[in-house]
C-alpha cells in the first residue's frame, strides 16, 4: 500500500477509553472531515459488540457513572460545550450543564459529576491590561485573566456547585467527596506545583516542598496519593520518580528507586482527545505508561518494586481498568490506533485502521556515536529505482523520541519516493536521565554530532543517494534543522516548522521562554548572565553561512515558537540571497502537524513534498 493525501481523511484517531464497573467499555473515535474542515468524533460502545454510542460528531470525554448503568460526556459546541449524560440503554441525553469555554477534565464520583474549566474575567473593553504570569500560552491564547474552576454537577441535574477556584490550577483527583488539586503558587515558576485537598467547603496545603509534577491520583481506600514527579534539581530533562503522600499531607516519601521517562513521549500525528497515563488498581497496586527505546509499554508499581506488565513494539497511549478488565489503545508504528482488552488473553476489538496495517515497517538500526554511546534509529525505503533521495526527521521537544508510534508524515513522504531516517539523538526520551540532559547548555554539539553521525551510518549501510539529502523538523527540530544548513551543505533543501531561530527573542516572547531557555540554554543561567552562550546556540548567528535552499513553515498564533522565529530567519535568508519560502498558516498554533485544521494539515504535507521535488534534481 502507498498512502495518498486522501488517507489523511480515512484515517482513524483513538482515544479516551474508560471501563465500567461490569466491564463495558466505551471510547472516542475521530476523524478529519475535509467539507466541514473539522474533527468529527463520536463516543462507541463494546459490550460484546461493537456500537456507536452517539451521533452528532461532536462527542468526547465519556465516563461512566458508578453504578455502570449510564454514560457521561462532553458535547462541543460552536462555542463551549455541555456535560451530558445518558443512558446505556438508549433514549435521548440529558444536559447537565452548559459550559462557555469547555473542560479540561471531567470525573464521575458518587451522584456527582465534577469538572475543570477555565472562568474569564471580562474587562470593561477589548483593551489587555496585563499584570502576571503566564499572560499567553500556546493553543489557549490570552489568560491573563483567566482562573481554573473545578466544580460540580449532580447526575439529576440542577444549578452547578463551584468548589475550588484559583489561578493556576493543573489537574485534580476526587475520592470520597475530598478533592486533590495541584496549584502553582509561583509565577517566576510555573513548572513547579503544590498539592492542596478541598474538603467539606476548606483547602489546605498537603505538600512541604513544590515539585514538577507529571501525574497524581487517589489510593482507592482515600488514604493516600501517588504522584508522579521530579524536583528539576538537574534540570528540565530529569526523569521522574513515583512518590506517596499521606491525605493528610507531610513529605513525599519515595514508592519505588526506578526513574522513568514516564508518561507518553513518542511522536505521532495521529492522536485525539484526553488520555490516562497512571491508575491505582486496588489498594496497593498502581499501572502507568512510561516511554522507553522507542515504545511505550504499561509498567506495575506494587510493594515497592516496578516492573514492565504490558510491552511490544507499540505505543500504548492510554487506558483504564476495572473489575478485572484491562482496555487500552495502543498503535503501531505501520498501524494507527486500536482498542484492545487484556483480561486473560489480548484481543483487539476494532478495526478501524485495517487499511494501514500493510505498510512497512521501518528498519532499525543502532550506531555507536564517535564518543561511544549507542543512538537509535529507523529508517523506511521507498519502491523505486536505487539509491533512493532521503528525508532525515528531527523530532521536536527535545525530550521526546520517535519510535513504534504511526507518523502519517513519515508514510506520505515515503509514498512521494522518499526514504525516511528518524533518530533518537542525545536529548531524546526513554534512553535514561544522563542521556537526556546530555545537551543542557549545549545545544547544537552533542546532538547535533549524533544526528550528522546517524546519516554517515546510513549511508555506509542503505542504497541512499548522498547528493539527494533532505531534512526537516519541527520545534527543537526545527531549531535542528537550522542549525544544520548553518553548519553543513550537504542537504539540498531543508523544511523548517514551528521553529526557535534566535534564543534571545525566543526567551522573551515565547510562552515558556525564560523557563525553557534558562535551563536548556542557559543551565541554569538567565537571558542577562548567559548572553553570550544564548547568541552562540541561536541559528540566526550562523545564518550567513547558510547554503541550503530553505521552506520556513510556521503558524501565526504559535505561542510556544512565536512567528518572530521564522520573520527573523526569512529576512536573514533573503538579504543573503538564498532561495527560500515562508508559509504562514493563520488561526494555527504549535500544533498545528498534529491537531490543525484538516485543509491546513494536508497543505503542510503537500509544501513539504512539494519543496523537497522541487530540489530533487
Amino acid at each position: 500500500m502507498k498512502l495518498d493525501i486522501e488517507d489523511l481523511y480515512r484515517m482513524k484517531l483513538v482515544g479516551d477509553v474508560q471501563v465500567s464497573p461490569n466491564g463495558t467499555i466505551a471510547f472516542v473515535m475521530a476523524r478529519m472531515n475535509r467539507k466541514k474542515d473539522e474533527y468529527l468524533s463520536w463516543i462507541y460502545i463494546y459490550d460484546g459488540k461493537l456500537k456507536r454510542f452517539t451521533t452528532t460528531g461532536k462527542d468526547t470525554m465519556p465516563r461512566f457513572t458508578e453504578d455502570g448503568e449510564s454514560l457521561v460526556f462532553f458535547r462541543r459546541k460552536d462555542k463551549g460545550g455541555e456535560i451530558r449524560v445518558m443512558s446505556l440503554k438508549g433514549g435521548e441525553s440529558e444536559t447537565l450543564v452548559t459550559l462557555e469555554n469547555g473542560v479540561s477534565d471531567l470525573k464521575v464520583e458518587r451522584n456527582y459529576v465534577y469538572y475543570l474549566h477555565s472562568v474569564m474575567e471580562k474587562g470593561k473593553d477589548d483593551v489587555k491590561r496585563i499584570e502576571s504570569l503566564p499572560f499567553y500560552f500556546n493553543g489557549k491564547g490570552f489568560i491573563y485573566n483567566a482562573e481554573m474552576q473545578i466544580s460540580r454537577v449532580s447526575l439529576k441535574g440542577g444549578k452547578s456547585e463551584k468548589m475550588v477556584k484559583e489561578r493556576r490550577i493543573g489537574s485534580f483527583d476526587v475520592r470520597e467527596e475530598k478533592i486533590v488539586f495541584s496549584v502553582n503558587e509561583n509565577e517566576k515558576e510555573p513548572f513547579m506545583e503544590h498539592l492542596y485537598l478541598w474538603e467539606e467547603g476548606k483547602k489546605k496545603r498537603l505538600t512541604e516542598r513544590e515539585a514538577s509534577i507529571n501525574a497524581f491520583g487517589i489510593s482507592p481506600d482515600g488514604k493516600k496519593i501517588a504522584v508522579f514527579l521530579k524536583f528539576n534539581e538537574k534540570g528540565f530533562a530529569e526523569d521522574s520518580s513515583l512518590y506517596m503522600l499521606p491525605i493528610e499531607g507531610g513529605e513525599y516519601e519515595r514508592a519505588c528507586e526506578d526513574k522513568f521517562s514516564f508518561g507518553k513521549s513518542l511522536n505521532s500525528d495521529a492522536r485525539f482527545g484526553s488520555s490516562r497515563v497512571m491508575q491505582w488498581i486496588n489498594d496497593e497496586d498502581i499501572l502507568f505508561i512510561i516511554t522507553e527505546s522507542g515504545r511505550q509499554p504499561i509498567y506495575l508499581y506494587s510493594k515497592g518494586k516496578c516492573w514492565k506488565f504490558l510491552d511490544g513494539e507499540r505505543s500504548i497511549e492510554t487506558f483504564h481498568y476495572s473489575s478485572g478488565t484491562l482496555a487500552f489503545v495502543a498503535q503501531e508504528m505501520n498501524r494507527p490506533g486500536e482498542v484492545f482488552v487484556k483480561g486473560g488473553r489480548e484481543k483487539r476489538i476494532t478495526n478501524f485502521n485495517r487499511r494501514f496495517s500493510t505498510l512497512p515497517r521501518a528498519e532499525n538500526f543502532k550506531f555507536r556515536a564517535s564518543d561511544g554511546v549507542e543512538v537509535e534509529g529507523w529508517i523506511l525505503l521507498p519502491e523505486g529505482k536505487k539509491p533512493y533521495p532521503a528525508v532525515l526527521e528531527i523530532h521536536g521537544g527535545p525530550k521526546t523520541s520517535y519510535g513504534h508510534a504511526f507518523m502519517f508524515e513519515f508514510y506520505y513522504l515515503l509514498s512521494q519516493g522518499f526514504a525516511v531516517i528518524f533518530t533518537n539523538p542525545r536529548g531524546s526520551s526513554g534512553y535514561g536521565e544522563e542521556f537526556a540532559l546530555r545537551i543542557r547548555g549545549a545545544f547544537g554539539d552533542r546532538d547535533y554530532k549524533d544526528i550528522i553521525e546517524a546519516v554517515d551510518f546510513v549511508l555506509e549501510n542503505y542504497p541512499i543517494d548522498e547528493k539527494r539529502l533532505f531534512v526537516t523538523g519541527g520545534s527543537y527540530g526545527g531549531f535542528m534543522t537550522n542549525w544544520i544548513v548553518g553548519h553543513t551543505s550537504r542537504f539540498k533543501a531543508a523544511v523548517t516548522q514551528r521553529s526557535i531561530s534566535n534564543q534571545l527573542s525566543f526567551w522573551g516572547t515565547s510562552d515558556i521562554g525564560p523557563w525553557f531557555n534558562k535551563d536548556y540554554i542557559g543551565a541554569g543561567k538567565d537571558l542577562w548572565d548567559g548572553f553570550d552562550k544564548y547568541w552562540n546556540m541561536s541559528p540566526l548567528k550562523y545564518a550567513k553561512n547558510i547554503r541550503t535552499p530553505l521552506l520556513i513553515i510556521h503558524s501565526e498564533e504559535d505561542y510556544r515558537c512565536p512567528v518572530s522565529e521564522a520573520y527573523q530567519l526569512f529576512y536573514a535568508l533573503k538579504m543573503n540571497d538564498i532561495p527560500t519560502k515562508l508559509v504562514l498558516f493563520p488561526k494555527e498554533n504549535h500544533d498545528l502537524s498534529r491537531s490543525g485544521k484538516p485543509r491546513h494539515r494536508e497543505a503542510r504535507l503537500r509544501e513539504i513534498a512539494e519543496w523537497f521535488k522541487k530540489y530533487l534534481e
